[in-house]
């Protein structure tokens, strides 16, 4: 009976410690994205797209500032003063005293010592230029950082893609590699053999552990890449650098099946596509808005007030049993007009600065239309010239790997020396390596020319 009870009581501990290292095995395996998936985790985590996005809600709260200068202005004061010196009234004394003479006169204090008061006043703008050039402003300046959001947006893209490729292309060179290894080890295993039987020698086994031992450090060297573009990749993409992660890429399993889409090439360029040409035009209209602002000074300006106020005086403590203040109330309503007649020539030199700031933005969109038209040509050429050395690449692969193929029968019978079997091996490693990176480089192109037209956003459909 004990002996059961025994078992009762060890078997839970064992269970949870099941669970324990199955959790942790679970935990340790890494979470595979797609292209697609890792993109739309970078728009929404990305440093930069999460500061953009708040640069655009600051521009909400700073277009709420601006209209609140139309809106009425209320504000309630109350003080309470002991007039320890009370204020002093100067009057000719003959208004008292009729014997008084000229320069006779009768200090009297007015008031009393105690006094307290609350007092509301209300504003309201009913004509100011300024004001309602500023609402305008405010509201092109809310267009101003949404664009910003889509050029954040955008570049975030494109760098996410490009490392994300990277990572894909080391991912097919490791697979390369280690076939090659695990083909290198049998050669190995077959050659020993020979050289145990007296077919082969020495120096063969000694060619091929050379090249068995190569291949490892390049494999190592490769681990050693991919896990730093990895890194770079969660940075990029806002994830935590704990994370374990690994990019799933189609492509990588067989490089010799990519197809592009005709589309890609097929659209023009528009510079009025271009999220930079949205953004340098709402700029150009936030300059001349800006001028309008400063021109609006010149204009007088028009308000309503509104003040009341009510006193109590008392020679004794306003708060104590037998104050007993006297209350009084002030109430006046009323327009006020500010008419500017001359500020130094200042609102003048302002509107020039602001002349001045819009020519500078022009120029700068015509060396961003001239940049981007540059970088859509150098992408349509280098992505043409990619994809043609993808094509003669992938018939290169076939031929290397039927020469390799070839070569690997022929030495097996004994027909090809082991430097033949060697160099053809080099040579469908060199032929797979150069396809790998033809297509990386195709696909590099693919996201730059969509970057040039403003089609980048389509990747993450």
């Amino acid at each position: 009976m004990k002996h059961k009870i025994q078992i009762l009581k060890t078997t839970p501990v064992i269970i949870i410690l099941v669970m324990f290292c199955t959790g942790m095995t679970v935990a340790q395996q890494p979470v595979s994205y797609n292209l697609k998936d890792i993109l739309k985790v970078a728009v929404e985590n990305n440093n930069n797209v999460v500061k953009a996005k708040y640069d655009y809600e600051e521009g909400l709260a700073k277009t709420k500032e601006v209209k609140s200068a139309a809106l009425p202005q209320v504000n309630i004061n109350g003080d309470l003063s002991d007039n320890v010196i009370r204020q002093a009234l100067v009057f000719p004394k003959m208004f008292s005293d009729p014997n008084a003479g000229p320069d006779d006169y009768a200090v009297l204090r007015a008031g009393m010592q105690y006094s307290t008061s609350i007092s509301a006043q209300a504003t309201q703008q009913l004509f100011n230029k300024s004001v309602l050039t500023g609402i305008k402003a405010a509201k092109v300046s809310e267009d101003y950082y949404n664009y910003n959001i889509t050029r954040t947006e955008e570049e975030v893209i494109q760098q996410v893609s490009t490392l994300f490729y990277q990572a894909a292309s080391l991912q097919a060179q490791r697979m390369v590699l280690d076939s090659t290894l695990s083909q290198t080890q049998k050669n190995l295993s077959i050659t020993m053999d020979r050289y145990r039987n007296g077919v082969a020698r020495k120096l063969d086994v000694d060619r091929i552990n050379v090249n068995l031992t190569n291949l490892q450090t390049q494999i190592r060297s490769i681990d050693d890449s991919y896990a730093s573009i990895i890194n770079q990749l969660k940075l990029a993409a806002g994830l935590d650098m704990n994370a374990m992660i690994e990019v799933n890429e189609p492509l990588v399993y067989n490089a010799t099946t990519y197809q592009y889409d005709p589309a890609i090439t097929m659209s023009e360029w528009k510079w009025e596509n271009k999220v930079e040409f949205k953004q340098l035009s709402t700029q150009l209209s936030l300059y001349d808005l800006e001028r309008k602002n400063f021109s609006a000074g010149y204009y007088p300006t028009l308000s309503a007030f509104a003040n009341y106020t009510y006193t109590g005086q008392s020679n004794d403590f306003i708060f104590s049993k037998g104050a007993n203040p006297l209350w009084f109330d002030v109430a006046s309503i009323g327009v006020k007009i500010n008419i500017p007649v001359f500020d130094g020539l200042n609102k003048s030199a302002k509107v020039q600065q602001s002349k001045i700031r819009r020519m500078k933005t022009e120029r700068d969109m015509i060396y961003t239309r001239d940049a981007s038209n540059m970088a859509y040509q150098n992408a349509m050429k280098s992505f043409e010239t990619s994809y043609t050395s993808y094509l003669a690449q992938k018939d290169n692969v076939a031929l290397a790997n039927s020469v390799y193929d070839v070569t690997l029968q022929n030495y097996n019978e004994g027909l090809s020396p082991l430097t033949d079997l060697l160099q053809a091996e080099y040579s469908r490693i060199e032929s797979q390596s150069q396809l790998i990176e033809a297509l990386l480089k195709v696909k590099q192109a693919e996201v730059a020319l969509l970057k040039s037209k403003g089609e980048i956003k389509s990747l993450l459909n």
